[in-house]
């Protein structure tokens, strides 16, 4: 596996072990649906505007369905669920306050939203701005961040829509991979605004 592959199956990791097993589970921006790979037993919905990638879904007779999150309502409006996840999702969407707000009404009474905000202002994003590097290989790529959420800011904007943090999680990066993991793992703990590339929060 490369970098990238390595830190979206630990991020995964992470969020299943905040998941019960037999939970209804609505993916919002699920992509190729692979988080199910890391779940137990899930009633799993999903949705995406990648017209392809939900086909793909619908195939494998996966409740799935495609929507342009800026535009559409959400589908599936007649289900309540469980855990509602938005995984790197919100940065992307013009109005992120707005779809919390739909997600938040689509959950059970004692349901749960999990979220993760990417952190642009780690380290390793500061040194590619020094050297005039984009933060990303192709910077016109039309699915880029709209939004920044350095973690202060992240969470100000939670509790400001009205979530509570029951838990947080700071993801260590993968990259440099010329650098130990336990090495990152530690300055990821210690100076989460510097060194965490995501932060995973589970909210209620």
């Amino acid at each position: 596996m490369n970098a990238h592959e390595i830190f979206v199956e630990n991020k995964f990791k992470q969020v299943a072990k905040l998941i019960p097993e037999n939970s209804k589970i609505l993916d919002i921006g699920c992509g190729d649906g692979s988080i199910r790979n890391f779940l137990k037993n899930s009633d799993y919905y999903g949705i995406d505007g990648d017209k392809n990638l939900i086909l793909e879904l619908t195939k494998q007779k996966i409740k799935a369905k495609q929507a342009d999150l800026n535009k559409e309502e959400l589908p599936f409006k007649k289900e309540k669920f469980d855990f509602i996840l938005l995984l790197d999702i919100l940065e992307h969407v013009a109005n992120p306050a707005k779809l919390l707000d739909i997600a938040k009404s689509r959950i059970k009474p004692e349901g749960k939203i999990i979220i993760t905000l990417p952190n642009d202002y780690h380290v390793l994003n500061k040194i590619r701005f020094l050297f005039n590097k984009h933060l990303t290989e192709d910077p016109f790529a039309p699915y880029g961040h709209l939004h920044y959420f350095p973690i202060k800011s992240g969470e100000a904007f939670i509790r400001k829509n009205g979530f509570k943090i029951e838990k947080r999680i700071f993801l260590p990066p993968v990259k440099p991979q010329t650098i130990p993991q336990p090495i990152k793992n530690s300055l990821t703990i210690l100076f989460p605004q510097a060194f965490a590339r995501d932060t995973l929060y589970l909210l209620s």
